[in-house]
């Protein structure tokens, strides 16, 4: 009989077990997922002067950090206000060495395939389709404004046609 009872108690208590482990489940399932704070940053964006294309940027998340390729027309010209008034034809093409994501939003380290030379873009989300570009540190002439941030839209990857 306390050979029965003890079988019982164990059969119980393996059961209760696993009672409270399956009430578990469902609620760990429903929990929502962590996003990385990188994520939003993600994708491809493409930036338009007179309705052409003359930057583009495809960023991927690699962990911790963000990767990809900024594209652009190397010579910028800009009004008084600090808007951009023309862009050449020659263009830049750079890799993402790094970045860092802070307040201002993700500051990305380019490295120019050609010259070699490094520059650094600030990027801030506007919304989830939507941001502001600028270059950091840009030297311009006495007297004139800095430049605008330039508003850049996540578009399709497929549909991104290279800058011309």
């Amino acid at each position: 009989m306390k050979r029965l009872l003890s079988i019982a108690g164990f059969v119980v208590g393996l059961a209760a077990i696993g009672l409270g482990q399956t009430s578990m489940t469902p609620n760990l399932q429903n929990a929502p997922a962590r996003k990385s704070p990188l994520a939003g940053y993600a994708g491809a964006w493409i930036g338009t002067f007179e309705g052409h294309p003359w930057l583009t940027i495809r960023l991927t998340e690699q962990g911790a950090q963000m990767s990809g390729t900024v594209q652009r027309q190397k010579d910028l010209k800009f009004n008084d206000q600090g808007e951009i008034k023309s862009v050449g034809e020659e263009q830049s093409t750079g890799a993402v060495e790094s970045s860092v994501l802070n307040g201002d939003g993700l500051l990305l380290t380019v490295k120019d395939s050609d010259t070699q030379q490094t520059e650094r873009y600030q990027m801030r989300l506007t919304s989830a389709d939507t941001a502001e570009i600028k270059m950091v540190a840009m030297s311009m002439p006495p007297g004139m404004s800095k430049p605008k941030p330039w508003k850049v839209s996540r578009i399709v990857a497929n549909a991104v046609t290279p800058v011309r």
